[in-house]
């Protein structure tokens, strides 16, 4: 396919959202195997896209939606799969501890474990054995963002069954209701 008419088929799809696998940008193409793989090179040389991870395409686009880069990323990169903001990175939010994570977000998912640097920081999954009911029941919506959010006490019991380091805790601020 010609690059100018790849470019303009991915910004049509890339309004709603910008990390595809491979075999999403086939369908767009209407291309697999190796003449998918011969476009997905020239387009990521051009600059049109960026090869973010095995397998993960990112397409920045102005006119997508607000969700940060790096929660979409962790969606797409364990998709099919119950995913949330979980551990130190919720442990943050809730102000249970008084560190930001800069450049990382802690998701924990039912999908396998692992770490990913992406260009938008580094994505540390955690697995979880949790039914996607008790998952349901123990994280809230966090408007504006791609991923669920683990609720204070889950956040906490979250930290404290992985046998992460908890001497940042505020326990003042983990039992205040607020």
């Amino acid at each position: 396919m010609k690059l100018l008419e790849a470019e303009k088929r991915i910004r049509i799809f890339a309004g709603r959202k910008r990390a595809f696998k491979s075999r999403e940008l086939g369908r767009i193409f209407e291309e697999e195997g190796e003449t998918l793989r011969s476009t997905l090179r020239r387009l990521v040389d051009a600059g049109i896209v960026e090869r973010v991870a095995r397998d993960l395409y990112w397409i920045d686009s102005p006119s997508a939606k607000g969700i940060p880069a790096i929660e979409e990323l962790a969606g797409a990169l364990r998709s099919g799969e119950f995913n949330f903001i979980g551990m130190e990175s919720a442990a943050s939010l809730w102000s249970v501890i008084s560190q930001i994570p800069v450049d990382r977000l802690t998701v924990v998912t039912t999908g396998r474990e692992g770490e990913f640097k992406t260009p938008f920081g580094v994505i540390e999954f955690i697995h979880t054995a949790s039914s996607p009911s008790e998952i349901i029941a123990n994280t809230v919506d966090y408007p504006g963002h791609g991923l669920r959010l683990a609720t204070k006490d889950y956040t906490v019991r979250g930290l404290l069954r992985a046998r992460r380091s908890v001497h940042l805790i505020d326990w003042e601020e983990v039992e205040d209701d607020d």
